[in-house]
């Protein structure tokens, strides 16, 4: 049995977007928080939204989306590794 955990806060700033990914019962779930109301009635949102919208429809609509982002996540993370260890 997995150990129980405690919920973490995190505080949005201003105009910020989350995008949380989770496992439940062994599917991925996706859930979009905003720091405030986003207005639903518009057809023009901002970009913040707009672009994590899309990203977590994409998750939820094509299988193979996050095994190709953690394939271009692991291809660049030794660029990332790289760059801190030359500062």
């Amino acid at each position: 049995m997995a150990p129980k955990t405690e919920p973490t806060t995190v505080e949005l700033e201003t105009g910020e977007v989350a995008l949380i990914v989770g496992e439940e019962n062994g599917s991925m779930s996706v859930r979009v928080v905003a720091s405030a109301d986003v207005e639903t009635d518009t057809t023009d949102l901002s970009a913040a939204p707009e672009i994590v919208l899309a990203l977590a429809m994409r998750l939820l609509k094509d299988p193979d989306f996050h095994d190709d982002m953690l394939d271009w996540y692991y291809e660049h993370q030794d660029d990332a590794d790289e760059e801190e260890e030359e500062e």
